[in-house]
């Protein structure tokens, strides 16, 4: 479980992550199916009027699980540079196919494509087209290690792109996802702005006025407020020996009614970020980063984003560099990583 941010300004592009790495297992806790056992009974099986167990598939165990936080794993990479190309790539989702870790392959990509060896660069590359690349690579890795049944499990794996095409001094940002296998570009050509993966529910509540969640329990409460209206209207007209039916409007009826025609957004985060400058980018994704640290520091469950924010940016001119103290350390022992030497 993580949360990675991407920035897009006219000048820049900046990538931040936590580094916990977190395993999460579907779990049920046994009093979340008492409504199937009679209390009365001696905890025996309800049945239902014709005698019928009310529990009568794994389905319905299934879906009273929950992910939990199973393990936990410091100090996970999860930002990479895509060097020599002004590129970098974040990570969130399954941490390994098999026994090779998402690090691993990324590596191995970067040394297999000669776009990353040549000397001096690529007359032409571009972020959707080294997106697409790197797809075809990682997508035979994890086909041949999860067959279609595999896939239903918990072993969704996400990337988010991003940099500067050869001939373009406008960043681009891609989301790549599998098992999907899908590419797609998050922000409009020419257009700037933030761009959010793996958990984000406090962060959307800032930024989109709430999160997804809740804007469907606002949608929810609408509509029951509504059937709830046109029944008191129907039994009013009943009681004055009016037989007038009011139809019941679907959920797409509802939807575009005039009062929701702006997909029930709510007062948002507003900012021009476009014009950030580097500096003022690379501190806002560290904040929202942050808040979703902070925000599971103190919640009551156990965390799944948290240690050390990484942050690099990412310009036309110098290319990827990092903006975090990127080092190994022991007993107050401090080793600079390679790529960090290069740059600072």
């Amino acid at each position: 479980m993580t949360t990675l941010v991407a920035l897009a300004t006219k000048d820049a592009l900046v990538f931040g992550c936590d580094s916990l790495g977190t395993t999460t297992e579907l779990l049920i806790h046994p009093f979340d199916l008492l409504e199937f056992f009679d209390t009365k009974k001696k905890l025996e099986l309800k049945r239902d009027k014709k005698g019928k167990p009310l529990l009568t598939d794994f389905g319905s165990i299934y879906r009273k699980s929950k992910h939990i936080p199973y393990t936990h794993m410091t100090h996970m990479t999860k930002l990479f540079s895509l060097e020599p190309l002004e590129m970098g790539i974040m990570t969130t989702g399954i941490a390994s196919i098999g026994d090779r870790t998402i690090k691993s392959l990324i590596e191995e990509f970067k040394s297999k494509e000669s776009v990353f060896r040549t000397k001096p660069k690529s007359i032409n590359y571009a972020v959707k087209s080294i997106a697409s690349k790197f797809l075809n690579f990682i997508s035979k890795y994890y086909v041949d290690e999860y067959p279609d049944e595999k896939r239903k499990l918990d072993l969704d794996l996400e990337f988010i792109l991003g940099g500067y095409d050869k001939r373009s001094p406008i960043p681009t940002i891609v989301r790549i996802k599998l098992p999907e296998k899908e590419i797609k570009e998050t922000l409009k050509k020419g257009k700037f702005g933030i761009v959010f993966g793996g958990q984000m529910k406090e962060i959307q509540r800032l930024v989109f006025g709430t999160d997804g969640k809740n804007r469907g329990k606002i949608r929810d409460r609408h509509r029951e407020l509504l059937k709830q209206y046109r029944n008191k209207i129907t039994e009013f007209l009943k009681q004055k020996n009016i037989s007038i039916e009011i139809s019941v409007l679907s959920v797409e009826e509802i939807d575009k009614l005039e009062m929701f025609s702006d997909g029930w957004d709510l007062d948002r985060f507003q900012a021009t970020w476009g014009d950030f400058s580097e500096q003022n980018a690379i501190e806002c994704v560290d904040f929202f980063v942050n808040i979703m640290i902070k925000s599971q520091q103190f919640s009551d469950g156990m965390p799944t984003v948290g240690g050390e924010v990484h942050i690099a940016l990412v310009t036309k001119a110098e290319g990827f560099r990092f903006m975090s103290r990127e080092e190994y350390h022991h007993a107050g022992y401090f080793v600079a990583k390679e790529k960090q030497d290069k740059k600072i």
